[in-house]
């Protein structure tokens, strides 16, 4: 799952910072993050979206009847 990271404080020492990071963040994958049942949801939304990603609803038609 992704999680987000928050300015880690500089551990890397090939990024220099003057401020200490502060408003840094960075989306991180941890494929072994969370408990069994959050990953099998999040797989679950995941074969969903896959499945369906093609299929679009019509856009609504709105009529302008007492427009002038």
């Amino acid at each position: 799952m992704w999680r987000l990271k928050i300015a880690d404080g500089g551990n890397d020492p090939n990024i220099y910072s003057t401020n200490n990071f502060v408003g840094r963040q960075i989306w991180e994958f941890d494929p072994d993050y969370g408990t069994p049942e959050e990953r099998a949801e999040v797989e679950a939304a995941r074969e969903n979206f896959w499945k369906n990603r093609y299929i679009r609803s019509r856009p609504a038609v709105t009529s302008c009847g007492g427009c002038r």
